[in-house]
């Protein structure tokens, strides 16, 4: 991430609208300033030499998918972290953006507070998740879980070590797919708070995103998700 109070935003999406909207957010803001456009995926590749800290990515883009641009924006930016934002909330295009690498995923429908929420959520490094979304993974994890209890294929060599009272109250509350904001205010902690508990319980799970941290949860028996 850049070492400058506001972060270098990218969006590469190809509705003028919803580009110049953004654009407008973002100039308001004084945490993020907007370093570069692309409406498909040609301009795109000739835009990414302009190094950035977060990318918006539509999906739908007028020459292809969106996801053919996570592995040369990662090359030349090892750090940068992608947002899916995009119209599609479907479970194919969900898990098909995450499968393929991206940090976060963000429905335009959503207020400009919502995208406010999800760039902070991003530049603090987490992974925003808009409630809709989470529940297409979390439906997921369960299909694998009593898929791998019939078979009798649940592995427990690799156990993570035992969560505290309170990170298993974080893990449940972010498990409904709701943001850290509201994580924190369901729970009664401030965000920063929420963060460090976040950032101790990941290496104990052996992950590196919610999804994956509810996944080894249940898998592991500390996590519970009602069908």
């Amino acid at each position: 991430m850049s070492s400058v109070l506001n972060y270098r935003v990218a969006i590469i999406e190809d509705d003028p609208v919803v580009r110049g909207r953004i654009a407008e957010m973002i100039a308001a803001s004084d945490r993020y300033r907007l370093v570069w456009m692309a409406e498909d995926i040609e301009t795109a590749q000739i835009m990414m030499g302009t190094l950035c800290d977060i990318v918006l990515l539509d999906l739908g883009l007028p020459d292809g998918r969106g996801t053919c641009l996570i592995a040369p924006l990662r090359a030349r930016m090892p750090q940068v972290r992608i947002v899916a934002f995009t119209v599609f909330d479907d479970e194919v295009n969900v898990i098909e953006a995450i499968e393929a690498g991206v940090d976060g995923y963000a429905l335009k429908a959503g207020s400009s507070e919502d995208l406010l929420n999800t760039l902070d959520s991003a530049a603090r490094g987490d992974f925003p998740i808009s409630p809709a979304v989470a529940g297409y993974l979390f439906k997921r994890l369960r299909r694998r879980e009593r898929s791998a209890t019939r078979a009798g294929a649940i592995d427990h060599d690799d156990a993570p070590m035992a969560l505290t009272p309170r990170e298993r109250d974080v893990l449940a509350v972010l498990a409904k797919g709701v943001s850290y904001r509201e994580a924190a205010e369901l729970l009664g902690i401030g965000i920063n708070t929420l963060s460090h508990h976040v950032k101790n319980l990941y290496p104990k799970l052996a992950a590196t995103s919610r999804s994956e941290a509810v996944y080894r949860a249940v898998r592991e028996g500390i996590l519970r998700l009602d069908a």
